[in-house]
């Protein structure tokens, strides 16, 4: 596995990994969609994809004293560690993020372990769509990230929407339970226990998504693989 993982980095990674993952910086933006800097990385992993197929990497693994179910959980793995690579950014952005911007974040969710939880179910959302996806033929990228990118694209308007709507509903002075608990809780900057509880929590669960249905993924992707003629 080591040795497939360090050939996934040495063939595999596209230069575009390193750019998107610069646009955390987009977390600095006041008033804006941070979930959006997670997707470009999504596109990125699509473009590492692509690189392999081009260069015949499939071909070049069949070769290989490895089989297939090797070779799809090493690339999950790689994708595992650009997307862990990622989050880690977001949080060190979040923390400086707190201190540096306090003000609250009206275009969608505020610096906080809440993005990270987002963050988190965009990822696994995007997994378990582009993963099987390509695997299935074993070179249709293209299709597979369209895919996987309107999943991505549904949850961001979801998430995003509900925390704009939350800010514009307090804004109006109305007292709705619920926009008042996501402001307080969830679309904020934890700064009282019950907020940074109920963050914990929903990264706790966001962890937990991502694990599932990244495992899933992979197991569906090497049952779909194992029946690909590699030529």
């Amino acid at each position: 596995m080591k040795a497939l993982l360090n050939k996934e980095f040495k063939l595999c990674l596209h230069p575009a990994v390193f750019i998107y993952l610069a646009l955390i910086l987009m977390l600095l933006i006041p008033n804006y969609p941070y979930l959006v800097s997670c997707f470009f990385v999504c596109n990125a992993i699509f473009f590492c994809f692509q690189q392999a197929r081009e260069n015949g990497d499939a071909m070049y693994t069949a070769m290989l004293p490895v089989s297939k179910a090797q070779a799809v959980r090493a690339r999950v793995l790689f994708v595992v560690i650009i997307q862990a690579i990622d989050l880690l950014l977001v949080a060190g952005m979040c923390a400086f993020a707190i201190v540096s911007m306090p003000e609250h974040n009206a275009g969608g969710t505020d610096h906080g372990l809440s993005l990270l939880a987002f963050a988190l179910v965009l990822f696994a959302i995007f997994n378990l769509i582009f993963l099987p996806s390509f695997y299935k033929t074993g070179y249709k990228a293209g299709s597979a990230f369209l895919k996987g990118a309107i999943g991505v694209w549904i949850w961001l308007v979801l998430c995003e929407g509900m925390m704009i709507a939350s800010n514009a509903v307090m804004e109006s002075g109305a007292d709705i339970a619920l926009f008042r608990f996501i402001h307080e809780n969830i679309d904020c900057m934890p700064k009282t226990a019950e907020a940074l509880t109920v963050q914990a929590i929903l990264f706790g669960a966001g962890l937990l998504i991502y694990v599932v249905c990244t495992l899933l993924a992979c197991r569906v992707s090497i049952k779909r693989y194992e029946k690909v003629s590699v030529q």
